[in-house]
């Protein structure tokens, strides 16, 4: 049996990110049980700018990406692929880009319980499908409640050590010039980054596999 820690390093706002999990997810379930994986979800911010109360979705990014027209055409792209993998992009006018400082620590809180996928999952959903606003409090207790997650568990993700480990864990993956997501770190030695395709990714982890036999 082959063990294979994969830290993916995202952004909960990426879709993406989203995306290539899903992917990941369908190469992992072929590789059969003669594997065992262990996932670690990491923190990154697409927006390290974004102010603490969020902003406006159409206006922030209409400007990153020239205009809104242009937007509209990423977002009609996104929706397709999405399509394709079984993801229901969903957007309007009244989305919010959240600041995910606060989403990161809850992730945290979620790997102390062993819940760090299933929250990250009902986060995305929440997100990108049901236009929820994750920057809020309400909304990240009301998603950790709703995959399992003791009041303990919310209390630690808003505590200050959640807000200090945080932000060492984001300054540390700056540190290693890891600019895009999603990265995908294999037993600290191998670097995998975008939403591969399901074929891509199992060939990848064969290959790495093989070599960690």
């Amino acid at each position: 049996m082959s063990d294979l820690r994969i830290d993916i390093i995202s952004d909960l706002v990426c879709p993406w990110c989203y995306l290539g999990y899903s992917r990941l997810k369908q190469a992992i379930e072929q590789l059969g049980d003669d594997y065992k994986i262990d996932i670690r979800w990491q923190p990154f911010e697409l927006h390290p700018d974004m102010p603490a109360e969020g902003a406006d979705r159409e206006t922030f990014l209409g400007e990153r990406f020239g205009s809104s027209e242009k937007l509209n055409e990423a977002t009609h792209a996104l929706q397709q692929v999405g399509i394709e993998a079984g993801i229901q992009f969903n957007f309007s006018e009244k989305d919010r880009l959240p600041n995910t400082k606060l989403v990161h620590q809850f992730v945290l809180a979620a790997t102390k319980s062993n819940l760090a996928t299933p929250f990250v999952l009902a986060t995305f959903h929440a997100y990108f499908t049901n236009g929820k606003d994750i920057g809020l409090t309400s909304i990240l207790e009301e998603t950790a409640l709703s995959i399992g997650m003791q009041k303990s568990d919310i209390e630690y993700a808003l505590s200050p050590e959640a807000q200090t480990l945080t932000e060492k864990k984001l300054k540390h993956l700056r540190s290693l010039d890891i600019n895009s997501v999603p990265t995908y770190v294999i037993n600290d030695k191998f670097m995998i980054q975008g939403a591969h395709d399901p074929e891509s990714f199992l060939k990848v982890l064969n290959d790495i596999a093989e070599k960690e036999v």
